[in-house]
């Protein structure tokens, strides 16, 4: 059976090599809480699963569902302009269509960003961040919540302050939305599960994709009242896009 299922599979791949590309082909688990950049096909893919709570709810505000799944789409997004991203054309071709310019300045920002994080010592480990093998997913996450603030904001702006969440009055729709932003990678990881995401995991552990991340945008330090020279308010910044 094993054998007979792996031969239909091979043809299968075989018969696609002669047939037009299908750009709404399925073929991505729906059952994934995850969302996906497609290099080939220039795409964001984003499977039923990842819309619940944290990421979405209809019943939450809409600061925390930007802050969510808006993140998540705004990072997505972002992976068509990072170090892979960069390299292929909008019809997924690998091909260098960036000019000169633009590339110098993306390599000196990125290098910003690899540096940045190269420098983040995490505890317990005895290691620091790489900043290399991370810094698609940096680029993506930073660039993933300037973007969805950007869009969150739009939407201030032609529907008014959203209601303050009752119990939470405190805090304001943009608070609020940097709190759903953190919510979606809050999580506790083991010593060995940390060192292990250290060496071989393209994204970096999920502190600092919210510390990080948030230090980054000074729109957090505004929203928060941060003091100027503090972790969460740096006098350098680090942004690629």
């Amino acid at each position: 059976m094993i054998e007979k299922l792996s031969r239909w599979r091979i043809e299968c791949e075989f018969k696609r090599l002669i047939k037009p590309v299908d750009r709404t082909e399925y073929d991505f688990n729906p059952a994934d809480v995850d969302a996906y950049y497609s290099h080939d096909f220039n795409s964001i893919k984003i499977p039923a699963a990842i819309l619940q709570a944290p990421f979405f709810h209809p019943t939450f505000p809409r600061a925390l569902n930007y802050g969510g799944i808006g993140v998540a789409i705004g990072h997505e997004i972002t992976h068509g302009f990072d170090d892979h991203g960069s390299q292929f054309d909008a019809d997924g071709n690998l091909r260098d269509w960036w000019d000169a310019d633009v590339k110098k300045k993306f390599i000196e920002r990125a290098q910003c960003i690899i540096d940045q994080y190269g420098k983040i010592r995490v505890p317990g480990t005895g290691l620091n961040v790489n900043g290399k093998l991370t810094q698609g997913e940096n680029i993506a996450d930073n660039g993933g919540v300037k973007q969805a603030l950007r869009a969150y904001r739009k939407y201030l702006m032609k529907h008014g302050e959203e209601k303050r969440v009752e119990g939470l009055e405190e805090y304001s729709n943009e608070q609020m939305f940097f709190m759903g932003y953190a919510l979606t990678w809050c999580a506790h990881s083991t010593k060995d599960a940390l060192i292990k995401r250290i060496l071989t995991d393209p994204h970096p552990p999920q502190h600092h994709r919210i510390n990080q991340v948030l230090a980054n945008q000074p729109e957090f330090a505004q929203a928060f009242n941060c003091t100027v020279g503090t972790p969460m308010n740096p006098t350098e910044r680090c942004a690629v896009w």
